[in-house]
Formats: structure tokens, C-alpha cells, sequence
């Protein structure tokens, strides 16, 4: 972690997007780690477990955004296509957030991106799916557009572990050091890790 950091004692965090089991050693561990709540895919309410807040993630299609309406969660529409986007505001107020599934996007341009600006949501960040295309050296030419974005204050970002199980949860401040080596200032990136997640998860529960 940079030596700059303003990172100090044990910091509480959110994680908004596990996709794993919730166990025991889950339970024990997490909360160990600094999370006190997480966003978890396959359930249906907010419940607290041990020391761990649970809230339901909804990953939504633009298709079947209309069943989940008024769904008390994280609602989160997943993004794989310009069209996606298109007749945005309709879709304000639908969901909370939006993942951009940059594998599947391809030549994303000004329309697309001015899109993303205006529908007026934080965009979602996954460490787990970050590292792996910079450790497998896949481009990340849309994710640094995105960080350029958030720097310049144009959109809201979060960065979340997109963890399967206690042994891929990583500690919140690995996010910030990947966030802060991609050249987010260190102020928003402990915006993105900690301060952000928090107030989605506030208005989700």
C-alpha cells in the first residue's frame, strides 16, 4: 500500500458483490477481514448472521428489469451492450447500480459513455475480474476510461471483491492499493472501497 495512505487502524467495510456460500468459516472469517456487511447473490432478504449483515444483490437484465422493481436489495443491471443503455431514463430509479461487462462489450464509444454519465447510478468495479485480465494481460483500456471518469468526477465508482467463498475474499484495503496503482487519487479511491459501498448498502437494506 502506498506510504501516503490515510488508511489507519482496522477500517469497516462493505463487500457488495460475494457470489459464494454463506458458512460458517465465511461468517468467522469476513468480519476478521473489516467487512461488518455484505451484498450476497441467491437470497431474497436482509438478515445478520454472527457479526455479518447479509443483503440480497439482484444482478437485473435490462429485459426483466421490471420484476424487481421496489425490491428491497442491491439491484444491480448488468450491462453487455450499448443497447443496454439506450432509453436510459426510463430505466432511472429501476436499480442501483450498473456493472459493465466489458468482455462482452466491444467498440463502446462518445454515445455510449455519455450514457453511463447521464444515467446518474455508481458503476460497478469487480477486484477479483480486474486482476485477473491484469495478471492474464488482457486489455484494460475501458476500466482505465472509467477510472479517468471517476477522477474527473464525471461518475460514481465502487470497488467490490466479486469473492466465491472465504478464501478468495480479499482484504478492502487490497482494493484501494489496485485502485491507487491504476492512478486513482487516493482520496476517491478510499471513496470507491469504503465510503460509496456504504451508502448503497444503506439504501438497500
Amino acid at each position: 500500500m502506498p506510504r501516503s495512505s490515510r488508511i489507519s487502524g482496522d477500517p469497516v467495510a462493505i463487500d457488495l458483490c460475494f457470489r459464494g456460500a454463506v458458512d460458517d468459516v465465511l461468517v468467522r472469517y469476513a468480519p476478521k477481514l473489516g467487512y461488518e456487511a455484505m451484498a450476497v447473490l441467491g437470497i431474497d432478504s436482509a438478515r445478520e448472521v454472527g457479526r455479518l449483515k447479509l443483503i440480497p444483490r439482484f444482478e437485473v437484465t435490462r429485459g426483466a428489469i421490471g420484476r424487481y422493481r421496489g425490491s428491497r436489495g442491491l439491484r444491480v443491471l448488468l450491462v453487455r451492450s450499448e443497447d443496454d443503455l439506450k432509453a436510459y431514463p426510463k430505466l432511472v430509479g429501476s436499480v442501483d447500480s450498473l456493472r459493465v461487462l466489458f468482455e462482452d462489450l466491444s467498440g463502446a464509444g462518445k454515445d455510449f459513455w455519455r450514457r453511463v454519465v447521464s444515467f446518474g447510478v455508481p458503476v460497478e468495479l469487480e477486484f477479483s475480474e480486474l486482476l485477473r485480465r491484469i495478471l492474464n494481460g488482457n486489455p484494460i483500456d475501458y476500466h482505465y476510461l472509467l477510472l479517468r471518469l471517476y477522477a474527473r468526477g464525471r461518475v460514481k465508482v465502487y470497488m467490490c471483491s466479486g469473492a466465491t467463498d472465504a478464501s478468495t475474499l480479499v482484504h478492502p484495503t487490497a482494493m484501494f492499493s489496485l485502485a491507487t496503482l491504476l492512478g486513482v487519487p487516493e482520496v476517491l479511491a478510499l471513496k470507491a472501497v469504503f465510503k460509496t459501498p456504504r451508502e448503497l448498502a444503506s439504501n438497500a437494506a
